[in-house]
C-alpha cells in the first residue's frame, strides 16, 4: 500500500454520496488508503447549543460515509476528518499530499449557470494533484473517453485512461477534434494521428484494452462535449505545469459544467497505474476513424 491517500470530500449530497464510492473503488484498485473529509462552518448564534458540543448531522454523514466506503475498503485503511473552514480551502490543503482528490459537482450538472467560482471549477483547477468530479447520477455503463491534443499533459490523461478502463473492464475512446486554418480543406493532420496512434498502441501492449482512436475535425469543446453523452468517465489533462494559477481550458470548464458523467482532470497518475503484467494479456485492436463536423 502506498502513503498518499485517495482525499473525498463529503457533503451529503447524491454527487458526494457517488464521490465516497468512486474514491473507494480507486483506493481499493490502487491500494491507497482512504481519506474521508467533512467541511463545516460554525454559525456563532444566541440561541444555538453550547460550541463543545458535537453535531450530530455531520457525524452520521461520516459513518454513512465510511460504511459505504469498507464495501471496498478495508476499515484500518480509511480516516475520517472534520476540517472547520471553507472546503475549497481545507481540500486544497489535503491535496498537496494526495494522490486524487474525489469530489461532487455541487450542482455544476444541473443546468444552472454556475460561476468558475463555484467549489467544483476551483478544486479541479486549483488541486495539484488530479481530481475527479462525480455527478448526481451514477455514470453510464459507457466506455472511458479520454481527449487527447498531443501536449504533455495530454500523455499523461491517457495514461491515466489507459488505466481506468482497464480497471474498469471498459472500452477506451481516445478523440483528439482539431479546427482546420481558414480555407484548409484538408482531411486531417496526418502527421498528429500518427503520432496518436503510435502512443496508444505503445499502451495497448500493457494494458490490454480495447480502443477506438478518431480524429474527429471540429471545434474540440463542442466535440467532446458530444462524445461524452455516454461516457461512463471523461478524462483530460490539466491546462499548464502550474495548478496554483488556477486556469483550466474552455474544453475542461464546458466538461465539468455539461458532460453528464464523472470527469477527471488528470495531472499525475496514480501508484501501481502502469501493470507490466497486463503485457501477459495481449494486444486488442486499436482502430481508427476520421470525421468531419
Amino acid at each position: 500500500m502506498t502513503d498518499l491517500p485517495i482525499v473525498v470530500g463529503i457533503s451529503g449530497s447524491a454527487a458526494s454520496r457517488n464521490a465516497v464510492g468512486a474514491a473507494a473503488w480507486e483506493a481499493a484498485m490502487h491500494g491507497c488508503p482512504l481519506h474521508l473529509v467533512h467541511c463545516f462552518n460554525w454559525v456563532p448564534t444566541l440561541t444555538g447549543p453550547p460550541a463543545d458540543q458535537p453535531r450530530p448531522a455531520p457525524r452520521d454523514l461520516m459513518r454513512r460515509s465510511v460504511a459505504e466506503a469498507t464495501r471496498l475498503v478495508p476499515a484500518s485503511a480509511i480516516t475520517s476528518h472534520f476540517l472547520e473552514g471553507s472546503a475549497v480551502t481545507a481540500l486544497l490543503r489535503k491535496a498537496r499530499t494526495a494522490a486524487m482528490l474525489v469530489i461532487g459537482d455541487g450542482g455544476l450538472c444541473s443546468g444552472v449557470c454556475l460561476t468558475r467560482e463555484a467549489p467544483a471549477v476551483q478544486l479541479a483547477a486549483r488541486a495539484p494533484c488530479t481530481v475527479v468530479v462525480t455527478r448526481p447520477a451514477p455514470p453510464p455503463a459507457g466506455p472511458v473517453l479520454a481527449g487527447v491534443n498531443g501536449s504533455a499533459r495530454s500523455g499523461q490523461a491517457l495514461d491515466f485512461a489507459f488505466d481506468a478502463a482497464a480497471s474498469r473492464g471498459a472500452d477506451l475512446v481516445v478523440v483528439h477534434a482539431w479546427t482546420p486554418p481558414d480555407g484548409d480543406d484538408g482531411a486531417g493532420p496526418a502527421a498528429e494521428e500518427a503520432d496518436l496512434m503510435k502512443a496508444v498502441d505503445a499502451r495497448a501492449h500493457r494494458y490490454g484494452v480495447r480502443v477506438r482512436v478518431r480524429m474527429v475535425r471540429g471545434d474540440p469543446t463542442t466535440v467532446l462535449r458530444a462524445e461524452s453523452r455516454d461516457a461512463g468517465l471523461v478524462v483530460v489533462g490539466a491546462r499548464g505545469q502550474q495548478p496554483y494559477r488556477g486556469l483550466l481550458g474552455s474544453v475542461t470548464q464546458t466538461l465539468l459544467h455539461h458532460a453528464p458523467s464523472p470527469v477527471a482532470v488528470v495531472r499525475n497518475l496514480l501508484p501501481g497505474s502502469c501493470p507490466d503484467e497486463a503485457a501477459g494479456r495481449g494486444t486488442l485492436p486499436v482502430s481508427s476513424s476520421a470525421s468531419r463536423h
